[in-house]
């Protein structure tokens, strides 16, 4: 297949892509390699992402512009991505994340692309709720901006196919980590914190759960979503899946985790804040069922994984 991807150079896409090389595919990937974080990180994920296969493009998401280019499936990864930004950054959750999206859709209504994944999020659901968050019936009331723009991407897609020949899925991602991951995220902010002999800012005591999925898992799970989406038998041609790990992970164990396998106690400044969920827990009976999804990497397994990345990461 021909596969369209933006987000191509983000930590999801970079694995992503690896994945569907090694399968065989074509992947044309964009990325406008933003200054969220240091771009640096960016640029090494697309140099090994050097093959024959696949083909990248510097581009706004909002500015797409490919010629002569008959795609199979679109994914949509591009996203300011984040609960947390500078005040300066904010429009851009509108700008890339809303925006953005119909951005997207447009391009695949021009290239007839009827195949469609993007990247939703587990701040899409309300924390009120006491059980796992399932994708029909847990109430969806976002806390954050970056939630409630993720929602209107669902909205926006469940609105696109009354009136387009599409098949669309959603994936609503929990806490993904591992190598090459986002250095905002607090595995990653910790890591480095630690080692830099900085402060951590500790929200609410680290009284939170996260329901802290591998990134080998989330392919896993995409690349079940990219067959389901080609399956005759998939009746609705709009889809929304969990993909987490069912096993969330208090906010203070990962810190306690991070610093014994370092070998140096974090420097710590405490914060109280009612902007973010106390706890996220998928629900992932339905990818399961209908995806085959099956995570395998526990929570200790993978943040070692990441920190044996990190130290080899930080003296490249």
């Amino acid at each position: 297949m021909k596969i369209f991807v933006t987000g191509s150079s983000g930590f999801i896409g970079f694995h992503l892509i690896k994945a569907l090389i090694k399968s065989g595919h074509d992947v044309v990937g964009i990325d406008d390699h933003n200054d969220f974080y240091n771009p640096d990180l960016k640029l090494k994920r697309l140099a090994l992402l050097d093959s024959k296969n696949f083909t990248f493009h510097k581009m706004d998401i909002n500015n797409i512009c490919i010629d002569d280019e008959n795609f199979d499936l679109a994914i949509n990864l591009a996203a300011q991505a984040g609960v947390r930004v500078s005040k300066e950054r904010e429009y851009l959750y509108d700008s890339s994340n809303i925006e953005g999206f119909k951005s997207f859709c447009n391009f695949c209504k021009q290239k007839k692309i009827n195949k469609i994944l993007y990247a939703s999020s587990s701040s899409v659901y309300s924390d009120t709720c006491k059980d796992k968050f399932k994708e029909e019936e847990t109430l969806l009331k976002p806390k954050s901006v970056y939630g409630r723009s993720k929602l209107s991407n669902e909205m926006y897609a469940s609105k696109l196919i009354k009136s387009c020949d599409l098949s669309m899925v959603g994936l609503r991602f929990f806490s993904v980590y591992g190598p090459y991951g986002r250095p905002d995220m607090a595995y990653y902010s910790f890591t480095k914190a630690i080692k830099d002999k900085r402060t951590i800012r500790l929200n609410n005591e680290g009284d939170m759960y996260r329901d802290m999925t591998f990134i080998d898992d989330i392919i896993e799970g995409m690349l079940g979503a990219i067959e389901y989406v080609f399956n005759p038998e998939s009746k609705n041609k709009n889809e929304i899946f969990n993909l987490g790990n069912d096993a969330p992970i208090k906010t203070s164990y990962l810190l306690s985790k991070i610093e014994k396998t370092i070998g140096r106690k974090a420097l710590i400044q405490h914060f109280t804040t009612d902007n973010e969920n106390i706890k996220t827990h998928a629900d992932i009976t339905k990818a399961k069922n209908l995806l085959g999804y099956d995570p395998k990497v526990s929570f200790d397994y993978g943040i070692e994984r990441f920190l044996d990345w990190h130290k080899y990461y930080e003296n490249i």
